[in-house]
């Protein structure tokens, strides 16, 4: 302590401009620490769901009906499916429980169906090959996945029911006057 009192007798100013000094390194010091900034705004933004829908041309109708159907006849519906929506959806066809009379034996397990996806009904060249998504009886048949459709995707799918023959020896006999009825149901999810 002696000696800044020394100090402070001799010079003053020195004291106080070399601790003006030590300050403004200090400042220095602290504030070369700094670095550049730069900072961009992305105001608004906004967001929305998407739609998804479908349109069926035969909706709240059958696809096909057949009345009188005799051993090795057989009867052809179409359908066409379309997602109309805004986003991609996983198309599935199921089939309802039928409705056999008489129950038993059931007309469902005798009468097969052969489902084909026969593309979209508007394409005109190069047009994928048509493909079967079920051969089988209509008892038989559970859901089948038909891929995805893109927005404005449309196919048409051809149902064609038979009464297989078994032939002369009357064995399609007990079938005489059955009947069966059921449901198919598009379904889509995304």
């Amino acid at each position: 302590m002696s000696r800044f009192k020394a100090l402070w007798s001799a010079s003053p100013r020195k004291i106080i401009l070399a601790l003006i000094v030590v300050l403004a390194a200090a400042g220095v010091a602290v504030g070369s620490g700094a670095n550049f900034n730069s900072a961009s705004a992305n105001p608004s933004n906004t967001f929305s769901s998407g739609t998804l829908s479908q349109s069926n041309s035969r909706s709240g109708a059958a696809i096909l009906t057949a009345s009188n159907l005799k051993p090795g006849g057989s009867a052809t519906g179409t359908v066409d499916i379309a997602n109309t929506g805004s986003v991609t959806g996983a198309f599935t066809l199921t089939r309802a429980t039928p409705v056999d009379s008489p129950a038993s034996p059931a007309l469902s397990a005798r009468l097969t169906v052969v489902i084909t996806d026969q593309g979209d009904p508007s394409c005109t060249s190069s047009c994928p090959a048509a493909s079967t998504v079920y051969s089988g009886t209509l008892a038989g048949m559970g859901a089948i996945a038909l891929g995805n459709f893109t927005a404005g995707q449309r196919h048409r799918y051809q149902f064609v029911v038979t009464f297989p023959d078994s032939g002369t020896a009357g064995g399609d006999n007990a079938y005489q006057g059955a009947s069966t009825t059921l449901d198919y149901t598009f379904t889509s999810n995304s």
